[in-house]
Formats: structure tokens, C-alpha cells, sequence
């Protein structure tokens, strides 16, 4: 559990980048939501909803005054208040079983559940905040791909207008090209408001409708070799969501003792003095109160208590199991994604870039169609889209990685 407390300073240290003038970092995006989204402000209510809870758990049973008058408004020697009698006594009842205990420990283990809830809302959101950014990059990024699409489509143009002019080309491939320049055009324009978008969902996790920054500051392409599988499962005994569901089997233990006590006995007693008018005399009372089968009274609270704490082991059981899946999978993705983005970056685009260049270089000498070099611009920039897909999938499964360890990200986004 203490390792898991640290996890949020480790997170918030590993992930520091310096903002500049109109930009943001990822370390401002992610203070700023710890400071100020509106779901971790509800936790101190219910914080304090349980402390209410606690003091009343801690309260013992309460002392009654009880009184009573008999004998009054009779007839015969009771007529009047001749006979009457008065009896003033004190009432209440002994807890057996440790029962205030087992109150207390039922409110101690919501508040602990609810700790814990926390710092896996606080886990959620880091996880949340980076994904969010680096979605925010991949946007950047793609920015730059249609920007360049725009002025390979643009020198196309000016190409063919020269040769349509020349009569080297017919008039057919200069409108397609046109044609080409206007849809890269519109794709730059939606490349663009995809970024106005991903800012908006960034900065809604510390509620900013107007965010005022333009662009997040970092480095797509900066990712770190990856860890052994068995270091990541060796962490998997961290996930929040196992401390969890762990909680909750500390909870419904808790309530199930809870059901057990308030299954024993509980005695009442009173105590006092009677006034008896009649003789003037005084005299002390005593009273004690048993209920009868108070155990089976008990009996479908404690079976239902019993229940629901083996429900929720056997959901920490199975949740350890579905975790180990989910993290073995993600591995696969994440390395699937690492390799991919290795093999376009060093091989395909490489490979593409001379093609590329040679196929304009033939164009300009006549020797290939307009249809041919755009086929080759075509390829080029979806190996570069390609890229940008690589390499954010590979930043979330990291990110996945680390939120299902409750590691410190060590997966920055670079300066």
C-alpha cells in the first residue's frame, strides 16, 4: 500500500517538460488537473460524509430517564392520588460481542476503500491527461504531413501549368491535379481543427473551455526501449484496481464481523427509585431486558454478510486473472507497435524518400506521368501517417502498461 501512496509524486516527477510562451507541457497540463478537475474536488465531501459516520459508529448505547405514575385516579383506596405511585428510573442497554468495534471497523474500512478509491481516480486521471496529450502531438504531427501534401499538390500544379502551356501535357491531368490541390486544402483546414478538438479535451479535465495555449510541447517520435514482460508482471501485484477489490474484500470482512456481533446478546437493564404516596416510603427498582433468539434474528445478515465477502474475493480472483490477459496482451501491442514504427522510421520511409525523388526528377525529364509521381507522394506520405499512427499507439500501450503496474511513466514526452 505505501509503495502505491508514492506512485502519484513519481508519476507527476517523471513526466516534468518545460512549457514555452504559447504552448504547454505535459507536466502544466497534468498539475493543473490534479489542481482542478472537478471529480478528484468531490472526494473531500464524502471524506467528510465519513467522518460524520465514524463519530456516530463511536457513540455507546444512550441513557434514558424513564418515568412512570401508577395508582392514580382509582377508585376505593386508590381514588385520587391517595395511592398513587412514582417511579423514576435510568435505562439502557450492554453491548456484548464487541459491537461498537465492529461499527467502527466497518466505517474504518469505507474510509481506507475510499483512500484507495482516490488514488486510483488521481492514477485514472494522470493516464487520462497523457493520452489526451500525446493524442494533442499525433495532431501536431499530422499537421505537418497535410501541410506538406498541400505543397507537393501545389508544385504539381505549377508543373503541369507549365507543361499544358508548352503542349507537353494534356489539359486533363493539370484540372485532376487542381482538384488534388483543393482537397489537400481542406485536409490541412480538418487537420487543424482536430488540433482546436484535442486541445478542448485536454483541457477539460481541469474544466477550460477556452484553453489558451496553441500547440503542447514535445517529441512524438521520443519513446524508450521497452522492459521485459516479467517486470511488467512482476508490478501487476500493484494495480489499483486490484488494491481495489482488495479493499473491498477488507469491507465486506468488516461488515460480516459487524453482522456477527450485532448477532449476540444485548442486555437491557433500568434502574431507580419509586415513591409510594400511600405509605410515604421509598424504595429501589431493577429491571434487566433478554431478548429470545436474538441469534436467529442475526442469522440472514450474517448469511448475507458471508456472501458478499465471498463474492468479492472470488472478484479479486478473477480480476487477477482477466489483468494478467490484459497485460500480455498490451505488451504485444505495445512491442507490435515499437517495431513498426522502427521499421518505418529506418527502412520504408528511407526507401520511399529516394523513390520519391527519383520519380520527380524522372517527371521533370518527361519520363513519368503526373499520375506516377502523385502515386509516389501518395506513398510517401501515408508511410509518414503511418508513422505518426506507430508511434502514438505505442506511446498508449505504454501508457496502458504503466497505468495497469501503478508504475511511474517512463515514457516521456520529450523536449
Amino acid at each position: 500500500m505505501n509503495k502505491f501512496s508514492f506512485a502519484l509524486p513519481l508519476l507527476v516527477s517523471a513526466l516534468a517538460c518545460t512549457a514555452v510562451a504559447d504552448g504547454i507541457s505535459l507536466q502544466d497540463a497534468l498539475s493543473a488537473s490534479l489542481q482542478y478537475n472537478p471529480q478528484l474536488a468531490g472526494y473531500q465531501f464524502r471524506r467528510a460524509a465519513l467522518a460524520g459516520e465514524q463519530a456516530t459508529a463511536a457513540l455507546r448505547p444512550e441513557m434514558r430517564l424513564h418515568s412512570e405514575l401508577e395508582n392514580v385516579a382509582g377508585s376505593g383506596d386508590f381514588s385520587g392520588a391517595d395511592g398513587a405511585e412514582l417511579t423514576l428510573s435510568f435505562a439502557s442497554v450492554i453491548e456484548l460481542g464487541d459491537q461498537r468495534d465492529a461499527r467502527l471497523g466497518v466505517v474504518t474500512a469505507r474510509q481506507q476503500q475510499l483512500a484507495t478509491e482516490q488514488r486510483v481516480a488521481v492514477l485514472d486521471l494522470v493516464a487520462a491527461v497523457n493520452y489526451r496529450f500525446i493524442a494533442l502531438i499525433a495532431a501536431q504531427e499530422q499537421v505537418q504531413v497535410q501541410k506538406q501534401a498541400q505543397q507537393l499538390a501545389q508544385s504539381l500544379v505549377t508543373s503541369l501549368s507549365k507543361r499544358v502551356q508548352a503542349g507537353r501535357a494534356p489539359q486533363e491531368e493539370l484540372l485532376r491535379a487542381r482538384a488534388a490541390q483543393a482537397k489537400a486544402a481542406l485536409d490541412v483546414d480538418r487537420a487543424r481543427q482536430k488540433i482546436q478538438l484535442e486541445a478542448l479535451k485536454l483541457s477539460a479535465y481541469w474544466a477550460d473551455s477556452t484553453p489558451d495555449f496553441t500547440r503542447a510541447e514535445g517529441d512524438l517520435f521520443a519513446l524508450t526501449n521497452v522492459e521485459p514482460l516479467a517486470d511488467w508482471q512482476t508490478r501487476l501485484a500493484q494495480n489499483p484496481d486490484l488494491l481495489l477489490l482488495a479493499e473491498e474484500t477488507r469491507l465486506r470482512a468488516a461488515e460480516l464481523r459487524k453482522a456477527e456481533a450485532e448477532g449476540q446478546m444485548t442486555l437491557g437493564w433500568s434502574a431507580g427509585v419509586r415513591q409510594l404516596q400511600m405509605s410515604e416510603d421509598t424504595a429501589l427498582v431493577a429491571g434487566i431486558n433478554i431478548p429470545l433468539a436474538s441469534g436467529k434474528r442475526a442469522s440472514g445478515a450474517i448469511s448475507k454478510a458471508r456472501a458478499e465477502q465471498d463474492a468479492a474475493t472470488f472478484a479479486a480472483d478473477s480480476a487477477k486473472v482477466q489483468l494478467e490477459a490484459r497485460l500480455n496482451q498490451t505488451y504485444s501491442a505495445h512491442t507490435q507497435a515499437l517495431a513498426e514504427l522502427h521499421s518505418l522510421r529506418d527502412q520504408i520511409l528511407p526507401l520511399l524518400q529516394d523513390a520519391n525523388r527519383a520519380t520527380a526528377a524522372a517527371f521533370d525529364q518527361g519520363r513519368y506521368s503526373s499520375l506516377e509521381l502523385a502515386l509516389a507522394q501518395r506513398e510517401l506520405l501515408e508511410a509518414r501517417a503511418a508513422l505518426i499512427d506507430a508511434a502514438l499507439r505505442a506511446h498508449e500501450t505504454r501508457i496502458e502498461l504503466e497505468r495497469l503496474t501503478a508504475s511511474a511513466p517512463e515514457t516521456e514526452i520529450a523536449q
